[in-house]
């Protein structure tokens, strides 16, 4: 894959205006390329934004569904804490994000500088996932992590390259409107997800349904994002690589309190995936995966009605009063599970929970990009955004099984008590207040 020699920053994308889900001739991107103003169609934004399904297939029902159940499996007697381990190495793949964006702002391929690593990307997905079914089905416990850590590597390497294609084609004025059909797509995909895992197919077969979403997502959105290929970039240097992992607070205050407040947030959305164990041992109930696909899918619902809605409400209003409005719901959410509720009420507050990561992921993306260092490099900021992703997936889940193996040990290694869950639940509380804490630091509206 060519990248830049040496010459100057390319100039921005110009937005691309879709008149429907055809593909754009030559003649009329050379027009819309002109217009700056231009109005992206509904059907552009859901096939352009048709990754972020798979993408939340993927990351939703790996974390609550299959690897709960896979920990079970392989880490009988240490499952809560393999399970933590689990999610910490998938949020560490999440570093990669940065470095392929600073690449990918730099690259002269002639088939655009987004889409040829989002292809490569897929494929090492697909690798991965195919390794994780055969690695679990020989019980090479070891194997199936580092086929994990390869399955998602893959996928954020699609991902960091796909969050750029937004900035890159549509106009500034519709990213709350695109932000929240990304978020709407990302519902649909976690929904599709639970409902086939939770009702229909068993965990086995995930990583199959994973490869098929995957292919086919990233075939679309490749083919709707009708990227120019840039001529000259400026030039790459390790020095800058490592210098992309890097936030300057004097320089970009926005941008970093943004990247402190997103990963407080997903701090909290980490821990979700011990809602299955509590579902086993509070409540009780005989069919803990099939309790949690339901409750899971009663959320995404939830989110999927607030999400557009919520999108143009960051447009004309601003992007803060909406994410202290869903950390408000998800505090209310952890402190109802700590009291240890009844299944109706868990259901109940699934409800409130799903509002409030609707109308958090509806304006995620787009305060982001309000706050971007430079839309000239626009994939290395939302690498750099996408790491605050890794350190609150990682640390979340790292903190929470620890408390729950102190506070919650029983003398059966198959069951933990409420006390563990209390704590796990607080914690979560507490994470999502901080997020809307330090939102209070961002000057952006």
């Amino acid at each position: 894959m060519p990248y830049a020699k040496g010459g100057h920053s390319p100039a921005l994308y110009a937005p691309v205006a879709q008149a429907g889900c055809r593909a754009a001739s030559d003649h009329d991107l050379e027009e819309d390329v002109d217009d700056q103003e231009a109005i992206p169609s509904t059907c552009f934004l859901m096939a352009i934004n048709a990754f972020a399904f798979a993408y939340s297939l993927v990351c939703c029902t790996l974390g609550v569904i299959v690897l709960p159940s896979e920990a079970v499996h392989l880490f009988r007697d240490q499952h809560a804490m393999m399970l933590g381990v689990m999610l910490g190495c998938t949020g560490i793949t999440q570093l990669l994000s940065p470095a392929v964006g600073y690449l990918s702002d730099r690259s002269l391929s002639p088939y655009g500088r987004r889409r040829p690593l989002m292809v490569l990307g897929g494929v090492v997905a697909c690798v991965g996932n195919v390794a994780m079914l055969a690695t679990r089905e020989l019980r090479l416990r070891y194997m199936f992590i580092a086929a994990l850590t390869i399955a998602i590597s893959g996928l954020n390497i699609s991902y960091a390259c796909w969050t750029a294609l937004l900035p890159d084609l549509i106009p500034a004025s519709h990213i709350g409107r695109a932000s929240g059909t990304m978020a709407t797509m990302s519902m649909l995909g976690a929904l599709t997800g639970f409902a086939l895992f939770g009702f229909v197919l068993s965990t086995v077969h995930a990583y199959a349904i994973y490869c098929v979403a995957v292919v086919l997502t990233i075939g679309l959105t490749c083919l709707v994002a009708r990227e120019k290929p840039h001529r000259e970039a400026s030039v790459w240097s390790w020095s800058e690589l490592f210098a992309s992992y890097s936030l300057d607070l004097v320089a970009h205050p926005d941008f970093f309190w943004v990247f402190v407040t997103r990963t407080f947030y997903y701090m909290g959305v980490s821990l979700q995936a011990f809602v299955l164990f509590m579902l086993r041992d509070v409540q009780r109930v005989d069919d803990p995966t099939y309790c949690t696909s339901l409750l899971a899918m009663i959320g995404q619902l939830a989110a999927a009605v607030v999400a557009i809605p919520s999108g143009h409400l960051s447009d004309k209003y601003g992007r803060k009063p909406l994410v202290w409005t869903a950390c408000g719901f998800m505090a209310i959410t952890y402190l109802g599970y700590a009291t240890s509720p009844s299944l109706r009420n868990v259901n109940l507050l699934g409800v409130a929970y799903g509002i409030g990561n609707g109308v958090f992921l509806s304006v995620d993306y787009a305060l982001a990009c309000d706050t971007l260092p430079s839309f000239e490099s626009a994939a290395q900021g939302l690498g750099v955004w996408g790491v605050s992703a890794f350190l609150g997936s990682t640390s979340g889940p790292l903190i929470a099984a620890p408390l729950l193996a102190y506070f919650g040990w029983t003398t059966s290694p198959d069951h933990y008590s409420s006390s563990g869950y209390v704590a796990v639940n607080i914690a979560g509380a507490l994470y999502v207040m901080c997020a809307a804490f330090f939102l209070r630091y961002v000057k952006a509206r």
